[in-house]
């Protein structure tokens, strides 16, 4: 499909500026397969959207997964600012946060995080601002994945992209399977594991851990 070929080309450029996504070191690989019945015979950009969002989905839950915790208590927490200034956290140069994080910590943002419907790809995807502090520079992007609340504010710094989606569109299979009144459309695209290292940032209530401790030990008892 030359059309595909080309919008693939298109796909690749405009991802490129995705810094944690786009060029990660490839450890291995595992192949995604995806299928939509569609009525047109020619490619789904939709689908090609879908699929892009489901592998950020796998890649930011591997993330999680896989990451180190480090726990802060909130009254020595004073911004991030300070965080990388005293307490250098790997060769961090990506961050992912939660509105909550944001709100609560000053992370950077004034931004009130939502998904414009108009965008080929969700607004998470572009960074929302730079932090640079002693020569460091840190690229800070919203994710939804993040789940955390006013006591317990977590975000992540991580020393490389988390996927590699230039290899992913070089190797991506796209097919279809004409049929009478709809078509499959089937897609398969490796999904890479990549070598980074991630910290989880874990900003506590100090009171709220005191409290917990106190009923920990009186259900022992």
């Amino acid at each position: 499909m030359e059309t595909f070929d080309k919008y693939v080309k298109t796909l690749d450029d405009f991802l490129v500026n995705i810094d944690f996504i786009y060029a990660g070191d490839v450890i291995s690989s595992s192949n995604k397969k995806f299928h939509e019945k569609i009525r047109h015979s020619s490619f789904s950009s939709s689908l090609i959207r879908n699929i892009i969002i489901e592998i950020y989905n796998s890649s930011v839950k591997k993330m999680i997964e896989e990451s180190e915790e480090i726990i802060i208590h909130r009254d020595s927490f004073i911004d991030i600012y300070d965080l990388m200034d005293k307490k250098p956290i790997v060769n961090s140069k990506i961050l992912f946060y939660s509105n909550n994080s944001n709100l609560n910590l000053n992370l950077g943002s004034h931004i009130i995080e939502s998904d414009e419907v108009d965008r080929f790809l969700p607004s998470y995807f572009i960074r929302r601002f730079k932090l640079m502090s002693h020569n460091k520079e840190v690229s800070a992007y919203y994710c939804p994945e993040i789940h955390d609340d006013l006591d317990d504010c977590h975000f992540y710094l991580v020393d490389k992209p988390i996927q590699s989606m230039v290899w992913a569109l070089q190797n991506l299979d796209y097919k279809i399977n004409k049929g009478f009144s709809t078509n499959e459309h089937i897609v398969t695209i490796p999904f890479y594991n990549c070598d980074f290292k991630s910290y989880k940032v874990k900003v506590v209530n100090t009171q709220k851990l005191r409290n917990d401790k106190i009923n920990s030990i009186l259900n022992d008892n």
